[in-house]
């Protein structure tokens, strides 16, 4: 078994080639075994489209009785052809790819590991996935010619013939629209200088190649152009078909209009973000880096965009299998992808219900997508992969979007500009999918948001990729266009009295005044109450400061929950992911006095207590980053134990996280988490019910809580305090 056999210039082992014979005998018969398998679009699509085609011949393709692109509908008329059972020459095909695709998952994998095992992996994990064999085998579906297409494009771009890359990808576009998922790729290797502009061209070149026969055929011109548009409007009934992303989490049954357009808008701005981080990122483009930028931009765009199938993640799981070839620590989160896709299948083709529900692989599909996210990170800022080539001196449109402007003492570069510009759009035209009737005051959160950014950091680009994040942020959206601006209001209170104390020195009365008019808002910010308590005990307030601020605190407190105890309500939280959602939240009707609601007050002001006392004992920090981990730990801490809360309460604490992560891009993962659990009570207030049961919503901030407190003990040193006095 370990002689070695020469093929052509190669040389293989016995074993090898006994492997990769055994696995493409398998590989084949299990296809063979399912060629008989009918399934429902067999029978309500392709059977139809091939009747046409046989009775008509190619003459049929002048109507519109398909909805997919012409080129496959070029191998269903050849197909017509021949003296075969349509349905398995169509498999045969499809299988026959599947094949070719493993063979380029091969040379991808050894292009970037060298290693002739690692290929020969690749190879065979590739024709066993799941999701591979079913596609092709029992569902008849086409979506390996268009990922075949796509590992053939990447392989040339990474082997430097980027204009034979650029050929193939234009093919792929022309067969299926969902290429231009990973598409973000493309503009980053241009800002690279590793694909020249003009090469861009092969996408509407291959793309009207494409559409030539039918148009030749009859079809008009109009709707050839327009059949991916087509395509995006006919899934109306639901934004999530059988997909863990985003709308299995906050619901997909409800807003579907609204939500199809703005989910386009908002994944959208997303992509605007990201593209426009790594633009500025000069790293070596690397093969890993190439793969790396492919599976992420495939999963963010997924996750976020309305309407996707349980097969849209067929060309992402294809370059993860390459990733986790390059990196084989990685393997196990391809093994967790690809559960994630074939979940779905199983569900279309048996017709029965998952065990696991879609909400909780959507969250494992959210840590995949963190967890690839971090890689690319990681490897932009790390010096080893910073690139040393020198810029050339031209003028091209790649070297003026860099190009800085100057309008008196203010300075930018044109992209900055530009992405300015776009997002601002993107924001008004994500609200004005819904009916906005709002005010100045979303608009003034916005700015003083972005303000304290920049007071915080000093940092022009981190402020630009704030404001940016702030127009689109779904909370800050949903309270303008969905709901009466409920925390607007108190927002701009609060975020102005972090301005001022930020910028003057402790002690500031124009923050006592501010403070003390947040407070009196509304009891969502009680939370301000404790880190003022906290600032008084570091001598960072008089004691009549903080007199005035408790004063207006314990005003409002008094003032809300003397009505709402007494008001007879049926439920201790409104719409709110706390505390009730998880022990329970109806309300003791036999009582004049709702006792849950008694003791969970109660139990909020000891614990808050408790915990500043603990804190005080320590000595935290009163930087700028500790200071928001102290407004956001007590204000969300007050919000989970407090009864009554509404879905508006965590409107201030996820602008206020957003603020964090641009201090300190590490922690980005709360406000992520923050985002959708303050999110999920919108939801649930508008729709009347949640699609994920919300006491995991009520967990996940728990769990936000849980490390808040926790870094704030270690900063404060206080479990080596007690420590040491035992």
């Amino acid at each position: 078994m370990e002689k070695k056999l020469s093929i052509g210039k190669h040389e293989i082992e016995a074993s090898q080639l006994f492997f990769l014979a055994a696995v493409t005998l398998l590989a084949l018969g299990v296809r063979v075994c399912l060629r008989s398998f009918i399934s429902d679009d067999w029978t309500i699509y392709w059977s139809d489209w091939l009747s046409q085609l046989t009775q008509r011949g190619f003459a049929a393709l002048a109507d519109d009785f398909y909805d997919y692109a012409p080129p496959v509908m070029y191998l269903l008329y050849l197909i017509t052809l021949l003296p075969l059972n349509a349905m398995t020459a169509f498999k045969g095909v499809c299988c026959l790819m599947d094949f070719v695709g493993a063979v380029l998952i091969g040379k991808l994998v050894f292009t970037c590991t060298g290693s002739r095992r690692r290929s020969m992996l690749g190879y065979a994990c590739f024709l066993f996935l799941p999701t591979v064999i079913l596609n092709s085998a029992a569902w008849a579906q086409c979506d390996t010619l268009y990922t075949v297409l796509i590992l053939a494009s990447i392989y040339f771009l990474l082997t430097d013939r980027s204009w034979t890359g650029m050929w193939f990808y234009g093919a792929a576009f022309a067969v299926k629209l969902q290429t231009l998922f990973i598409f973000p790729f493309l503009i980053i290797l241009w800002v690279r200088k590793k694909v020249d502009l003009k090469q861009f061209l092969t996408l509407p070149v291959m793309y009207f190649l494409g559409i030539l026969p039918a148009w030749i055929a009859g079809r008009p011109l109009t709707e050839l152009i327009g059949i991916y548009a087509f395509q995006g409007s006919k899934d109306r009934w639901s934004l999530s078909i059988k997909f863990p992303n985003i709308y299995q989490i906050i619901g997909n049954n409800f807003f579907l209009d609204e939500y199809a357009t703005a989910g386009v808008y908002l994944i959208l701005g997303i992509l605007m973000i990201l593209m426009f981080y790594l633009a500025y990122r000069r790293v070596r483009v690397t093969k890993e880096y190439v793969i790396l930028l492919i599976v992420f931009f495939g999963m963010v765009a997924t996750y976020f965009l309305p309407h996707m199938h349980e097969r849209y993640l067929y060309v992402s799981d294809a370059f993860l299998l390459v990733y986790a070839l390059m990196r084989l620590q990685r393997f196990p989160w391809f093994i967790a992808s690809s559960f994630l896709g074939v979940v779905g299948y199983g569900q279309y083709l048996t017709k029965n219900d998952p065990l696991v529900p879609y909400w909780a692989l959507a969250f494992v599909q959210l840590a995949l997508i963190v967890r690839i996210g971090l890689d690319l990170w990681n490897y932009v800022h790390t010096p080893a992969n910073l690139s040393d080539e020198e810029e050339k001196e031209e003028r091209s449109l790649r070297t003026l979007i860099f190009n800085r402007l100057h309008i008196g003492s203010f300075s930018f570069d044109f992209l900055e500009g530009l992405l300015a510009i776009c997002i601002t759009a993107v924001g008004v035209l994500l609200r004005s999918v819904f009916s906005v009737n709002g005010t100045i005051f979303p608009a003034l959160v916005i700015a003083i948001a972005t303000l304290l950014v920049w007071t915080l950091t000093r940092s022009g680009r981190r402020t630009l990729l704030a404001y940016a994040v702030f127009m689109i942020l779904p909370t800050i959206v949903a309270d303008t266009a969905i709901l009466p601006e409920s925390a607007a209001v108190g927002a701009v209170l609060f975020l102005c009295a972090l301005e001022e104390q930020g910028e003057k020195s402790a002690g500031s009365w124009i923050f006592t005044l501010l403070a003390a008019l947040t407070l009196l808002d509304d009891v969502r910010y009680v939370g301000l109450l404790f880190l003022c308590a906290l600032l008084w005990q570091r001598r960072r307030l008089q004691t009549s400061q903080f007199t005035v601020i408790f004063a207006a605190g314990l005003a409002r407190l008094i003032y809300s929950y003397r009505i709402w105890l007494w008001a007879g309500y049926t439920l201790t939280t409104f719409h709110w992911p706390n505390i009730y959602e998880i022990v329970g939240k109806a309300a003791v009707m036999t009582q004049q006095v709702d006792p849950l609601a008694i003791v969970g007050l109660f139990l909020a002001a000891g614990l808050l207590l408790m915990t500043l006392w603990v804190f005080a004992q320590g000595n935290i920090p009163t930087d700028d980053a500790s200071l928001l981990r102290l407004c956001l730990f007590f204000g969300l801490a007050a919000g989970f134990f407090l009864p009554y809360m509404d879905q508006s309460y965590g409107y201030v604490y996820c602008v206020l996280a957003v603020i964090l992560a641009m201090k300190e891009p590490r922690e980005f993962w709360i406000p992520l988490l923050l985002q959708i659990v303050t999110y999920a009570g919108y939801q649930d207030c508008v729709n009347g019910e949640s699609m994920t049961p919300m006491w995991v919503f009520a967990l996940l901030q728990l769990g936000i809580l849980a490390y808040l407190g926790t870094r704030l003990l270690r900063e404060a040193k206080v479990v080596n305090l007690c420590a040491g006095k035992n």
